[in-house]
């Protein structure tokens, strides 16, 4: 370890910045040092998001320096875990322009160079199969570490210059990586195991989309493919995406649903999403994507340690262990399939109104997870856990349906707006914002 990570590990777990709060869940305040082994738990990975959600790292936006220390520290913690390097190093580094990181909604800073070229990389690391039969062929664990550093691009807190450390989005699904790569290391399966801290999620998939493109393991020797990103919130649902890409998802979460021991799961059939598991569905391996919803902190300053329900975090990789045991264990086939075409992809658009979905709401109509201060919906008096049911005399069946409206909107333009608050409907003009 180098010796800048030891004093970011350090202050981090001597501030103290973790433990288990008063109502025994949230990670908070405390004062023991984490306890390491295979065994997933609560303190464990309350600790390691106390370090990724530091204030030092400065929100881990990708190509700073913050997050190649976050990217040093998640190599180090490969190796003291036990994973192996592929190629000869953990680090697969990767460039992006500078330009990707600008907020389009920001002034032009004529002082910047948006030209240049910058560098971030994915963390790699495996527990080798130990069947001979089976061991050339992989399943992949992920999780983005990168997040938005000082706000800007993708920020719900316009115009405010402050560390968004990204607790939830994404530390929590790094912090249960790393409890899944423990307790694998310790215990191997026949299939390999493959880790993957992805960088630069953030900035449009980035780190997924260059493993793909230059992959350590086999595409075609890639069984499937498990992406773990903001599972720090659990409440009454997990949100399953990608169960519709393979015809083997169904019995395998069902048997779980079964023991009666796991998170109620809320499934979406679509592979494709705005997170990392897409890059792998566009390769046509089977994906699943497990998230815990949108929240009122989502991409704010805010989404910060204290936030995070860590034995929610626990009964996640549970659940992801158990799954990662039933297809690494054995030589079960886990066929990829197209996702059903009643699932529909959300269209491209360049205006909104502020809001982020509730993605594991069904329908009919969108329910509001968050809205951005100060946008198109909070000026006309939408709140989260309104529904919004109709926009431009169109009804919104689901987030589809409302991407889909969106499409066709132009900023600046009044529309009719009908949503639901607290059973009651409202009908407001509002004037979608660009994007």
């Amino acid at each position: 370890m180098k010796p800048s990570l030891i004093v970011l590990v350090l202050a981090a777990l001597a501030s103290p910045l973790w433990a288990q709060d008063r109502q025994g869940d949230y990670c908070a305040n405390g004062d023991t040092p984490a306890p390491s082994g295979p065994e997933i738990t609560t303190a464990e990975i309350c600790a390691t998001i106390a370090v990724l959600a530091a204030d030092s790292l400065e929100g881990r936006e990708a190509g700073s320096p913050g997050s190649d220390r976050a990217s040093q520290y998640l190599a180090d913690r490969f190796r003291s875990i036990g994973l192996e390097p592929l190629d000869g190093d953990y680090l697969q580094s990767f460039t992006f322009s500078a330009a990707v990181r600008r907020d389009p909604h920001a002034s032009p800073d004529p002082s910047s160079d948006s030209d240049a070229i910058l560098s971030t990389a994915n963390i790699v690391g495996i527990v080798p199969g130990i069947d001979p039969r089976l061991a050339d062929q992989a399943v992949v664990i992920g999780a983005h570490y990168d997040h938005l550093g000082f706000g800007g691009r993708g920020s719900l807190a316009p115009g405010e210059r402050a560390i968004h450390n990204g607790a939830d989005d994404n530390a929590s699904g790094v912090a249960t990586l790393l409890e899944l790569a423990q307790q694998f290391a310790a215990r191997p399966m026949a299939r390999t195991l493959v880790f993957v801290a992805f960088g630069g999620e953030e900035l449009g998939t980035l780190g997924s989309q260059y493993y793909i493109a230059h992959p350590l393991w086999p595409v075609d020797q890639t069984v499937a493919m498990l992406n773990l990103d903001m599972v720090g919130r659990l409440r009454e649902q997990l949100t399953v995406h990608g169960t519709g890409t393979s015809p083997a998802w169904a019995e395998i979460l069902d048997g779980l649903d079964a023991e009666g021991s796991h998170p109620s799961m809320a499934r979406v059939p679509d592979g494709f999403g705005p997170s990392d598991q897409s890059s792998f569905y566009g390769a046509q391996i089977p994906v699943l994507w497990f998230f815990t919803g949108a929240h009122e902190q989502y991409h704010r300053p805010t989404d910060d340690l204290g936030t995070i329900n860590g034995a929610g975090a626990v009964r996640v990789a549970s659940l992801v262990s158990a799954i990662t045991e039933t297809i690494a264990s054995t030589g079960l086939e886990i066929p990829y399939a197209v996702a059903p075409t009643t699932q529909r992809r959300a269209a491209a658009f360049s205006v909104g109104l502020g809001v982020i979905p509730e993605y594991s709401f069904p329908g009919p109509g969108l329910r509001v997870a968050s809205v951005r201060p100060g946008g198109p919906a909070d000026q006309v008096g939408v709140s989260a856990g309104d529904v919004l049911l109709k926009l431009a005399d169109r009804d919104i069946e689901d987030v589809y349906g409302y991407t889909a409206v969106l499409s066709d909107l132009e900023a600046g333009v009044s529309y009719t707006l009908v949503y639901e608050h607290e059973g009651e409907l409202h009908t407001v003009s509002v004037e979608p914002a660009s994007r």
